[in-house]
């Protein structure tokens, strides 16, 4: 597992340039990992977009994670496989890579480590535009999980330069983003003033 920013995708918000384009800026300002959430994609369709999202991914060691769809990630052959947490406690495949967990309570992030996740999201933590009118959970609630766990925690939800040293002070692992690295003219900028911000 690599330190830093985890990028989750959604090209439906973006407003310049292609996913490719936006990811490839995103891995040249050194993203830790791409996940790749495209929900409403049918297999074949994520498939094409995971191949030229991992060779980018690929071109400076960012981990390349497939969200939600387990037949994608083994067949592109993904560092990783990201589920949410009622998936993954029913989830019963085998599978090579790292499996992560979105976890929105400390009993969720217990149960997630003890059957056997490799990392966790944990969120949202901060009111962010993808969830309007939802009040985030805050920093205790991220510093009971990671003083609660030993696998990784990434901190989700809101997340900015201005207050990402607040997660990293709670013993998060890294920020996952996704609308505002979506949304910038300058993934590549925007990320490597995220890492600066965490001396990475």
């Amino acid at each position: 597992m690599n330190k830093g920013i985890y990028v989750i995708t959604n090209r439906k918000l973006i407003q310049e340039g292609t996913l490719t384009e936006i990811i490839e800026s995103g891995v040249k300002g050194g993203a830790a990992a791409i996940i790749l959430r495209e929900k409403d994609l049918d297999a074949d369709c994520l498939m094409e977009i995971a191949i030229k999202l991992k060779e980018k991914a690929k071109s400076n060691t960012s981990l390349f994670i497939i969200n939600g769809n387990y037949e994608v990630a083994k067949l592109a052959q993904a560092d990783g496989l990201h589920l949410s947490f009622n998936n993954f406690m029913s989830f019963q495949e085998e599978f090579d890579g790292i499996l992560g967990v979105s976890v929105h309570s400390l009993e969720e992030a217990k149960l997630a480590e003890q059957n056997g996740a490799n990392y966790l999201i944990a969120g949202h933590i901060f009111e962010t535009s993808c969830k309007e009118g939802l009040k985030g959970r805050g920093l205790d609630f991220l510093k009971k999980i990671c003083e609660s766990v030993r696998i990784p925690v990434i901190a989700i939800g809101g997340i900015s330069e201005h207050n990402i040293s607040n997660i990293m002070n709670c013993g998060a692992y890294g920020a996952a983003v996704m609308s505002s690295v979506m949304q910038s003219k300058d993934p590549e900028n925007y990320i490597c003033s995220l890492r600066h911000k965490l001396n990475l």
